[in-house]
């Protein structure tokens, strides 16, 4: 599995689960939280499906990491523990 195919299934559990596209005004580098996008009830949803969909265990520090509040730094983080 490659970051791109990571990314995409993030992509589509965010669009499923938390119901907003990534699009023009929506980029890989968008701060989710800030631009209210996500909130920590949804970030535990969000979580939970990365642990699940691609067996990594995230960290207390992996979920503190300013790389969590981006598309693309989640894909980062996620293929770092897949390369573990």
């Amino acid at each position: 599995m490659d970051a791109s195919d990571v990314q995409r299934r993030i992509m589509d559990f965010m669009s499923r689960t938390l119901l907003f596209q990534f699009g023009n005004s929506v980029g890989p580098d968008t701060d989710l939280f800030q631009a209210g996008l996500i909130d920590s009830f949804g970030f535990i949803e969000l979580v939970g499906f990365l642990e699940a969909t691609f067996a990594v265990k995230l960290t207390d520090d992996d979920l503190a990491s300013p790389e969590t509040a981006t598309l693309a730094g989640t894909t980062r983080l996620v293929m770092s523990r897949l390369s573990q």
